[in-house]
């Protein structure tokens, strides 16, 4: 099967654009250099700003009630865009330590948000890391009070990008990216919320 692609946004400087987003009728997407998100709109061509100040915000999606996430690399945190706005910090702290550089994110149907958080020093003010096994998968569970747990989901990774979760909800798929092994990933995602062992 042969692909066609056209461009239909930009080119965009300095480059590198990330993290599509479909609302339903647009496709959002980030521009981290800019610390901006951008729409655009199929059927009419426009691409507009959506969103300004983003802190290099990498990675997006969307919750089953419509509400937009985001990787905030720069803010080492995930953050909820909300509608009047204002930005709302979900987690930014594993075991009382600082986040890396949120990279991408997917979304369960229990609206818990599974993220990348490698270090990517380029997205971030000067600063140190400070977890170890930097390259792990994380996830925030969201509490009934309101709050937001976040815990680590693997450590067997040593580069992470690109996270998708099956239709079925029964698998995380992740890009394996160190250069000593680059690699699909397909987690299965058990009973009781954890991950089985990887398959290639």
């Amino acid at each position: 099967m042969g692909w066609e692609f056209e461009v239909v946004a930009g080119p965009f400087n300095p480059r590198l654009t990330e993290g599509p987003a479909w609302d339903g009728t647009r496709m959002l997407f980030t521009h981290i250099p800019a610390s901006r998100i951008l729409r655009y709109d199929p059927e009419t061509g426009a691409c507009t700003v959506y969103r300004e100040n983003t802190n290099h915000t990498n990675g997006l999606a969307f919750d089953a009630e419509g509400r937009l996430y985001g990787c905030c690399s720069g803010g080492r945190s995930i953050v909820r865009f909300e509608p009047d706005g204002t930005t709302t910090t979900i987690v930014d702290q594993l075991d009382g330590q600082p986040l890396n550089t949120p990279n991408d994110l997917a979304i369960d149907r229990q609206g818990r948000i599974w993220f990348s958080n490698p270090w990517n020093a380029g997205n971030i003010a000067p600063s140190e890391q400070e977890i170890p096994g930097r390259n792990a998968i994380l996830r925030a569970d969201p509490q009934p009070d309101g709050t937001w747990v976040c815990k680590r989901m693997t450590t067997d990774t040593t580069g992470t990008n690109g996270l998708l979760i099956s239709p079925d909800w029964s698998t995380l798929y992740m890009i394996q990216t160190n250069p000593e092994r680059r690699e699909l990933r397909a987690y299965a995602i058990l009973a009781d919320g954890s991950l089985g062992p990887y398959i290639v």
